[in-house]
């Protein structure tokens, strides 16, 4: 073991060796306690009295560390003459053995007497002051097992002189029946004593109020918990304190008042007009011409007025903003009024399809149709394929903090998806999705709903489910540098009759004996008593159709929205292989895909094996030949992952 100490505390001792030691040496057990504990003896045993002594110190700490016992602490044991405790609400803190501690070594430091009290107290300054041959440092025993308190103590009231708690302690406290079941007789039905004194009482802060006056007892705990909440506190950056302990706020911190509708009910109110603080310093510093808490130097007044005028325009051509757009139309010297000028002109929302946007005041989204198409929807990007060499090329940057739109007076058109581009941000709205023609088509055919809901908004969930698919599959192709979308996969998206495949209703399928109709190869196994893999008949079995399997493979592209969850299965992670060979796993021909001359009245989402044989037979006869001959109907989904 190397002892040797640190050179910038100590002489030089180049070439002296450091005294090796064995590590031969006691194993000690130790116990951190929240107390002041001196070394005298009669201060040791006043903590184990507290930990209740010897015994239970000793069994905490040979208890296993998975074991829920551990060691109580009393910090209050003082008993009256009746040997039950003074204080009504006494509880112990627990300690608990720590688990996974690495052993630490307890030294033994020797130097000559009086040496610490000549460099006060300061251990560091007294081993440098001595030659090495006069100091001895000898390890004498390892930490190995440690009981360590970290609950809060609680607060615990004295009612020494309260009759009530008195008799409460010495009968139930006491843990004796025939003591408890003579102090609930004693109980008169309607028992006025507890309160007797209270409507007598005086609150006068400059005098005690007599214990005696106080005779019902406090909560059996004032905490709620055991362990400290962790509030994170950070000091306001803009505070300084002074060496008089005056704590001043310095530069241009500004509160802004923004107004927030936090329900989406017919309840809520619409703000019509700035928060009145807002408006009063908004007033002031139109009559002197500087903004309260700014400096006129920094002709705050006059930046807000000209971000104002920014803002006014940018609102009476759209309604409802998202912030990240704003800023590319305010520059850069006006950014530090932005907050305070959208609180001026705008509200916001905190749930609903507005949120995180900024409402031109008066406007309730609620109200029409209209504002379906400044709806938000959230997208986001696995990131695993964010990490792919793939991704790092195709992704664009993020927008600078300050930016200019390259739009003048409207949105950056970075900010929209077109099918071609990854959009700089992926908060987007409603019409900044309708530039991809698939969207536009999806949009254009949606019928709003009578009144709007908090999850969708104006839209059936359906039509979201179709935007959502479509952004987020070409996001997924996008990220990965595949621009050829699959267009038999986009008319899917575009077709689709239910949120999820378990939607569909299995009724129209009953025949007249009310009966579920089997597919042509359900039939085919019946006959050939066929079972599935757990020795069930194939009769039960759910049909899965080959063209659906991918349904909702979205690419690692996720919705940020909360009805996400309800809405979408889980998904698969897909690689760039996988889109480059998209096409042979969809069990279609290749020039039928590209192809979408087929019959009009042919419905891929409810075609049959048959139909679709038949549909094939038209364009490439051979190959529908070989599947009439290699297959006997729809593939089961389980059984289609299995083999490939």
């Amino acid at each position: 073991m190397d002892l040797s100490r640190e050179k910038s505390s100590t002489p030089d001792y180049t070439g002296v060796p450091a005294k090796e030691y064995t590590l031969d040496i006691p194993r000690i057990p130790s116990v951190e306690l929240p107390l002041k504990v001196s070394g005298s003896q009669e201060s040791v045993t006043r903590a184990i009295e507290m930990c209740g002594g010897l015994v239970k110190v000793k069994r905490a700490l040979n208890a296993h560390k998975d074991t829920p016992e551990g060691l109580e602490l009393y910090l209050n044991n003082d008993k009256n003459e009746n040997g039950t405790s003074n204080f009504f609400n006494e509880h112990p803190i627990i300690g608990k053995l720590v688990p996974q501690r690495d052993e630490s070594i307890v030294m033994k430091l020797s130097l000559p007497k009086g040496t610490l009290e000549a460099c006060g107290g300061n251990l560091q300054k007294s081993i440098a002051s001595v030659p090495s041959n006069r100091v001895k440092i000898v390890p004498v025993g390892i930490v190995n097992n440690t009981i360590r308190f970290r609950e809060m103590s609680d607060f615990q009231m004295r009612l020494d002189n309260v009759p009530s708690a008195n008799e409460f302690n010495e009968s139930v406290g006491s843990l004796d029946w025939k003591s408890v079941r003579n102090y609930v007789q004693s109980i008169p039905d309607e028992d006025s004593r507890p309160f007797e004194n209270i409507n007598n009482l005086i609150i006068d802060r400059t005098s005690k109020i007599p214990s005696s006056d106080f005779q019902l007892p406090p909560p059996p705990r004032f905490s709620m918990v055991n362990i400290p909440f962790l509030y994170k506190f950070r000091g306001n950056p803009y505070a300084t304190k002074s060496s008089s302990g005056e704590s001043t706020v310095r530069g241009t911190y500004l509160k802004n008042y923004q107004q927030l509708v936090h329900i989406f009910d017919e309840n809520a109110r619409i703000p019509t007009a700035a928060h009145p603080l807002l408006q009063k310093d908004y007033q002031k510093a139109e009559e002197s011409g500087v903004y309260p808490g700014s400096n006129k130097d920094s002709k705050f007044y006059e930046k807000l007025e000209e971000c104002l005028k920014i803002l006014t325009e940018a609102f009476a051509k759209r309604p409802i903003w998202v912030k990240r757009h704003i800023d590319g139309l305010v520059s850069q010297d006006l950014h530090g009024t932005l907050k305070i000028a959208l609180s001026l002109v705008s509200y916001r929302f905190t749930k609903g399809p507005w949120r995180n946007t900024y409402i031109k005041f008066g406007i309730d989204p609620r109200s029409s149709p209209e504002y379906a198409k400044f709806q938000t929807e959230y997208f986001k990007i696995e990131g695993k394929l964010q990490k792919s060499p793939l991704a790092a090329k195709n992704m664009p940057d993020p927008p600078a903090k300050f930016y200019e739109t390259d739009t003048l007076g409207d949105i950056d058109s970075r900010f929209r998806f077109d099918g071609t581009q990854i959009p700089w941000y992926l908060m987007l709205q409603i019409d900044l999705l309708i530039y991809e023609p698939n969207i536009a088509e999806v949009y254009s055919k949606a019928i709003f709903l009578a009144k709007p809901t908090e999850l969708t908004g104006w839209f059936h969930e359906l039509d979201l489910t179709k935007i959502r698919k479509i952004v987020k599959y070409e996001l997924g192709c996008l990220v990965q540098g595949n621009s050829q979308f699959s267009e038999y996969k986009l008319k899917f998206f575009k077709n689709m009759l239910y949120t999820k495949e378990s939607m569909i209703d299995k009724e129209k399928h009953l025949d007249p004996d009310g009966d579920t109709e089997m597919a042509e190869s359900e039939r085919s196994s019946e006959a050939r008593g066929e079972t599935n893999e757990n020795g069930e008949d194939k009769e039960g079995e759910e049909e899965v159709e080959d063209d659906d399997d991918d349904d909702d493979d979205d690419n690692g592209v996720e919705a940020g929205e909360v009805d996400d969850a309800v809405m979408e299965q889980d998904e698969e992670d897909m690689t760039y292989d996988d889109y480059e060979t998209q096409p042979k796993r969809q069990g279609l021909p290749q020039n039928l895909q590209e192809d979408n001359s087929l019959d009009p009245a042919f419905d891929i989402t409810n075609a049959g094996f048959a139909q679709i044989v038949s549909q094939v037979a038209q364009r490439d006869p051979e190959t529908a030949a070989k599947l009439r001959k290699e297959l006997d109907g729809f593939v089961l989904q389980c059984d289609l992952s299995n083999s490939s």
